[in-house]
């Protein structure tokens, strides 16, 4: 529950300052969440089973902060009832919590000027949304801001920002900002948001940036979390540029490139302590697993921040209200936290799950990576991973839902179905227009929307990802910022070119030649010797990734991503990536003993990257046949290779016919045709097989 109230000397104000206020911004004015948020608020989302902004508003309880301000523009009513029945308006509250209706606010930018027209802001402020997750004490940061602005009357904000190394969970995978700042004294000189896809290969920065500062440094290490300390003209400077929707790219970006206004932006660079900002559903799993592992200290389950929890902290970071009652074969593995009143039933497993009060999983229950809200029923044989099921969803006997799927409300499904990775599912069709779109543009119901249709309950929509009214936003980073998605599934073409492509000429757009020899295919008809040794270094590039992935055991994704972003920034090829890593993998593996099931576990952690089409696939097994023959060892595992790679689907028959039947598999080395020759009674298995099946296809006609 919130701290209790402290004495107003503490706060500030017998030194002559006043405490400062904080604006808490309930939307964040984009289409993350769907089709949960088209039906509640973002930051009534509980995370740990506590909503959102419950994390926020005890950040700032123990601050110099007295009032706080918290804008709505959608779900008003409900934000309102929630309040109502808190303790943050209560007497005893630590804050004095105001609701301010901005209904007709379509950005950052429109709430910040109703917050100026109201008069409201008349102190320095702390300005964020309502899903941050920290547990840092701002008190000093706000200190050094108001001593700063006694020496610089243009300091108008103080962005806080957290160190983060570049394969850190805590950074969202969608996006990341350069910051230019200035050492000595951490201004901000310039500052520009970087999308993941499409690969930005330069910066633009003005000269006119660096005059009057002796040393500057780029910095693309940094979390913003935007949590900022603004001063009082700050929502003033919104009402007077209308053009300022975002907080950054608009408003930041603003400041720091006008001459006119001459206002000065700072930054307060953490290391220790943890913040962080629920902007996506790949950050709603990753702080719910920090939360699980304790990173955010003292802000941790057994806490209890909602009134009505008692939870017991057991070891393994498992986390039991005192009333759940569990079967006694069920299993729980690590990183679980089960709501008051829930029952699990016989045999059941759940790890690395978040379950909500009141709810019923029933037996034969599979729980992992699962985020399960209140008042859900589960029933027999149920499988749930990596997915969020909303309150009061229902799953019947034997349904399925698979990985990164997001169930709205009340939604009821089953029995014996099958969800597909990544289906958005609600109770409503999807409107085609977003909530945030501009009042001119109707919002009706898409048509001819897929359903999943049952007798007993109601139907389900699916929902697509949007990337809203910006025609600048790529769908491929909307899918990086979604829950549980796999690299593997991302659709990036290898004739996609950055800023720099034309250094090195066009990219090929015939994807059918795979030779070995045509290197220079694959940067088209203006490669020369400078495209060679920018292709050399492209693929040391790779390697050098490869191999620190390998040492540093980074997951599949983690790796997938990094090479993307080289593959963009050098428009390399996936042929050429693939030329790299297979080689570097086969290396990896003991074949000293066991080596077939060292094989076999590389071939499938790595299955994801390795092979996509069924071109890729045969041009795969060329690289695996050329590798192979090169050593003695590998080649004796040639054929169990082949037989792996057909088992685990990582290439299917007829790519494995089409390699055989290749003049490449045969005009190789001797070496190379022999392993074609050893393959040769695994094909012709393959070959009466297919036969086989198609004699049964045509008995059953």
């Amino acid at each position: 529950m919130p701290p209790k109230k402290r004495n107003t000397q503490q706060r500030g104000e017998g030194d002559g300052e006043e405490p400062f206020q904080a604006v808490i911004l309930a939307d964040t004015y984009d289409d993350q969440f769907l089709p949960i948020s088209n039906e509640m608020p973002r930051c009534l989302m509980p995370l740990c089973n506590i909503p959102l902004i419950e994390y926020t508003l005890e950040a700032l309880a123990i601050t110099d902060v007295q009032e706080v301000f918290i804008v709505c523009t959608t779900h008003i009513d409900k934000i309102k009832e929630y309040f109502e029945q808190s303790s943050w308006l209560q007497p005893h509250s630590p804050l004095s919590v105001q609701i301010v209706q901005s209904p007709e606010a379509m950005s950052v930018g429109d709430a910040m000027r109703e917050l100026d027209a109201r008069q409201l802001i008349t102190n320095d402020f702390i300005l964020t949304f309502g899903d941050l997750v920290s547990n840092i004490k701002l008190d000093k940061i706000m200190e050094t801001h108001r001593a700063r602005k006694k020496t610089d009357k243009h300091s108008i904000m103080t962005m806080v920002l957290k160190e983060a190394a570049r394969i850190h969970t805590s950074r969202a995978k969608d996006d990341s900002s350069v910051f230019v700042l200035d050492p000595n004294n951490n201004q901000c000189l310039f500052y520009e948001p970087v999308q993941a896809l499409p690969r930005k290969a330069r910066i633009e920065v003005s000269p006119e940036v660096f005059e009057n500062h002796a040393q500057f440094e780029f910095r693309n290490d940094l979390v913003d979390p935007f949590l900022d300390i603004c001063s009082v003209e700050v929502p003033a400077l919104f009402t007077e540029n209308f053009d300022w929707q975002k907080l950054r790219s608009d408003f930041v970006h603003g400041i720091l490139t006008s001459d006119i206004l001459g206002k000065r932006i700072y930054t307060e660079i953490i290391s220790e302590p943890y913040v962080a900002r629920i902007q996506n559903e790949q950050l709603y799993s990753t702080v719910s697993n920090h939360v699980l592992n304790r990173w955010v200290f003292p802000i941790v389950p057994e806490t209890n921040l909602h009134q009505n929890d008692n939870y017991q902290f057991l070891r393994g970071n498992i986390y039991n209200a005192s009333d759940v009652i569990l079967s006694r074969s069920c299993i729980i593995d690590e990183n679980v936290q089960i709501g008051s009143g829930s029952v699990i039933g016989e045999n059941s497993r759940i790890a690395n799950s978040v379950i909500g009060r009141n709810c019923s999983i029933g037996d034969n229950i599979v729980l992992d990576g699962a985020y399960i809200w209140d008042n859900v029923t589960i029933f027999a044989n149920s499988v749930v991973t990596r997915s969020i099921l909303a309150n009061n969803v229902t799953l019947m006997d034997n349904t399925t839902v698979r990985d990164g799927c997001i169930i709205s409300t009340d939604v009821t499904l089953g029995p014996d179905e099958d969800v597909p990775k990544y289906s958005r599912l609600s109770l409503q069709p999807q409107p085609k227009t977003s909530i945030f779109a501009d009042d001119s543009d109707e919002e009706e119901e898409a048509k001819d929307q897929p359903v999943l249709s049952n007798n007993n309950h109601p139907d389900v929509y699916f929902w697509t990802e949007r990337g809203g009214d910006d025609d600048d936003v790529d769908i491929r980073n909307i899918n990086l910022g979604s829950l549980a998605y796999d690299m593997a599934d991302l659709k990036i073409n290898d004739g996609e070119l950055s800023d720099s492509a034309s250094e090195v000429g066009e990219v090929s757009d015939d994807e059918d030649d795979h030779s070995d020899n045509d290197i220079a295919g694959s940067f088209g008809a203006g490669w020369d010797t400078q495209g060679a040794s920018k292709l050399a270094e492209f693929k040391k590039e790779v390697a050098q990734t490869i191999e620190r992935s390998l040492t540093e055991k980074h997951t599949v994704d983690e790796t997938s991503l990094e090479i993307t972003g080289l593959r963009m920034a050098h428009n390399g090829t996936y042929d050429q990536v693939r030329e790299v890593m297979i080689p570097m993998l086969l290396d990896h593996v003991d074949v000293s003993k066991n080596a077939v099931g060292n094989m076999r576990a590389m071939l499938e952690k790595w299955s994801p990257v390795i092979s996509k089409g069924l071109e890729d696939q045969v041009h795969v097994l060329r690289i695996f046949q050329r590798h192979c023959a090169e050593t003695d060892a590998l080649s004796k595992l040639f054929v169990g290779i082949l037989q792996i790679l057909y088992n685990e689907d990582i290439v299917e028959e007829e790519s494995v016919l089409r390699w055989y039947a290749s003049d490449a598999s045969k005009n190789g080395s001797s070496a190379e045709v022999k392993l074609r020759e050893r393959a040769a009674k695994f094909v012709d298995w393959l070959q009466e097989a297919e036969e086989e099946s198609s004699d049964d296809d045509e008995d059953s006609d």
